[in-house]
């Protein structure tokens, strides 16, 4: 049961630790996609947004860019503040918006193939669609490792096990010193240090 238990918390923190990785880098992608997408809302004249369609197109898709990055700002936070308090209810939004956004990714990426010939965006989505099915599967994998119990917080190293809660115990269990030990070695028996040859 120790060796499972070790293992468990061995796992767990290794999935801690790449979720926290994977969570960082989606908030870098999205902090990166929402000031290049304020930004290029800003230099778009206003006179070429009013006046014709094309502008006007532009500005609606960069706003609704700005509000699928702030959506998804909000969702990795809620998701690195509940991994970091173990609390799995705020990886829910998380896990819905992403399958939304895989769903949408999916059926673009069929409406692409059926009108379009091959060509290298669709391999560009396809690759976006599977590394955003990885993320949303480790995800999964994390609320329901969150579903049991927490990992010990004796545990500091998980490549070791070592802390500082198993270092104090293990110093009770340590034998005696040989220089404490006041007794002198028992004496043998002269039958027993003799070898039968017979």
């Amino acid at each position: 049961m120790a060796v499972w238990s070790m293992s468990y918390t061995l796992d767990v923190a290794k999935t801690i630790r790449k979720t926290n990785i994977l969570l960082r880098i989606f908030l870098c992608f999205d902090v990166f996609f929402l000031i290049s997408s304020i930004l290029n809302l800003l230099w778009i004249s206003p006179t070429q947004a009013h006046n014709d369609y094309l502008g006007h197109f532009e500005r609606a898709f960069i706003l609704c860019i700005i509000g699928i990055f702030t959506t998804s700002i909000i969702c990795n936070s809620l998701a690195i503040f509940g991994v970091s308090t173990w609390k799995r209810g705020f990886l829910i939004p998380w896990l819905v918006f992403f399958l939304a956004v895989k769903i949408f990714l999916v059926l673009g990426f069929i409406s692409n193939i059926l009108h379009r010939p091959v060509n290298l965006g669709q391999l560009i989505l396809l690759i976006l669609i599977l590394g955003i099915m990885s993320a949303w599967r480790h995800m999964q994998v994390q609320y329901i490792l969150m579903g049991l119990p927490p990992p010990s917080p004796g545990v500091a190293d998980a490549e070791t096990g070592s802390s500082g809660q198993n270092g104090k115990t293990a110093e009770g269990d340590l034998p005696p010193k040989y220089e404490d030990v006041a007794e002198t070695p028992p004496k043998y028996d002269e039958a027993t240090m003799n070898r039968n040859d017979n």
